[in-house]
């Protein structure tokens, strides 16, 4: 661990409401940039607020739960949803922390659905709940995490914005979109977190890995990735187009598969390779390039690698990765895996710190909010952290 790591962790012990000056220290790193000393007071307030207050984060259940004044609620509300005060100076600061947290960090980054009452929250849209197959009305946001083999820490968000929102003038004043957001896919939003984050000195040649999410749009991540020159490791589909390639100067072998998808290329190098043992999933790594899924897409002539996790049960999935790196096939797998971490991260800040109690009907509200709740998922990760080191 980085000695400023160690300087963040050694601060006195918070108690569990959060007032004493171990939260106090945090929020001065993470907001002391706020130019006014009420923005200030009220960043502190509201960190308080999401981690002490039981059950939902509503701004009146917080400022109850800290005794402050009956004025309180309404403050804390026009310091979310109207103060000017830009969260990217914030952001930066949590993915300094989370970095020197978590020294063999890697980015990933989960699109996560915010469950919706109303219909006036900014960029509302219908959407399938993961695992009930549910439609509900949402906001979609798009997080970015640096993610170690044990926790993963969110930094950055993007809302999915489309065009009854962007393309609407009224609804774009209503909810305060700025004039230069403009519809963009899950994937392009993620890149661009990333690449501000590299362009303020953070985690710039950090290898991007990103899950099942993403995997329909592989060939245009590796294709961005491999012209800026960032490490990635990308989970595809089975019908992910490949064309299988050879060393440079060697003939084909028999169980070269020139041109299909990852399916079917794993299948042919198995064919004439040991398998594993029985019960235990094989491992496969070949290497490849992607074809592009259509004639839009651009071409990627870089070779990257195939890495396969067959499984030995008929009945259960199998998984593959395309990568830039030329580690060994089981470190892509457990850099893969990562994904599940984040994952817990995103169900942990849902249920305990308030992700979802936000209604969100500006833009600048729902961004103000995610860096808030996310600092609060960070801090919590420190003391965490001060707890074991403090029990060795």
């Amino acid at each position: 661990m980085s000695a400023q790591a160690t300087a963040v962790l050694s601060a006195p012990r918070c108690a569990r409401d959060g007032s004493p000056e171990g939260l106090a220290a945090y929020g001065e790193r993470v907001f002391g940039y706020l130019s006014r000393s009420d923005q200030r007071r009220w960043a502190a307030a509201y960190l308080r607020g999401l981690l002490s207050t039981s059950g939902r984060k509503t701004v009146r259940r917080m400022a109850q739960n800290l005794d402050l004044s009956d004025t309180a609620p309404q403050a804390l509300q026009q310091f979310i949803t109207s103060s000017p005060w830009d969260w990217g100076p914030a952001r930066v600061e949590l993915a300094r922390i989370a970095a020197e947290l978590i020294p063999d960090a890697v980015w990933t980054a989960k699109p996560v659905l915010l469950r919706k009452r109303g219909s006036h929250s900014v960029g509302l849209r219908p959407g399938v709940l993961p695992g009930t197959g549910r439609r509900v009305n949402c906001q979609v946001g798009i997080g970015l995490f640096l993610s170690g083999p044990g926790s993963s820490i969110p930094v950055a968000w993007r809302l999915l914005l489309d065009d009854t929102w962007c393309g609407d003038p009224e609804r774009r004043r209503r909810a305060r979109i700025p004039d230069g957001v403009r519809p963009r896919p899950a994937w392009a939003l993620v890149l661009e977190m990333t690449e501000e984050l590299a362009a303020a000195g953070v985690a710039e040649s950090v290898p991007l890995v990103l899950g099942r999410d993403f995997a329909p749009y592989a060939h245009h991540v590796a294709a961005h990735l491999t012209r800026r020159g960032r490490d990635f490791v990308v989970e595809v589909p089975p019908g992910q187009p490949l064309a299988g390639t050879t060393p440079h100067g060697s003939r084909p072998s028999s169980s070269f598969a020139p041109a299909g998808d990852a399916e079917s290329l794993v299948a042919a190098r198995r064919r004439r390779t040991p398998t594993a043992l029985p019960g235990r999933p094989e491992t496969v790594s070949a290497v490849v390039r992607l074809l592009p899924p259509g004639r839009t897409a651009p071409a990627v002539h870089q070779t990257h690698r195939l890495v396969a996790e067959v499984s030995a049960s008929p009945g259960r999935p199998s998984w593959y990765w395309v990568t830039s790196l030329r580690d060994e096939p089981a470190g892509v797998r457990a850099l893969a895996r990562r994904t599940s971490v984040t994952e817990a991260a995103v169900r942990d800040v849902q249920n305990e710190l308030g992700l979802l109690d936000f209604e969100g009907r500006s833009f600048p509200g729902w961004h103000h909010h995610m860096t808030l709740a996310s600092a609060a998922y960070l801090y919590r990760r420190l003391e965490t952290e001060r707890s074991a080191l403090g029990q060795q």
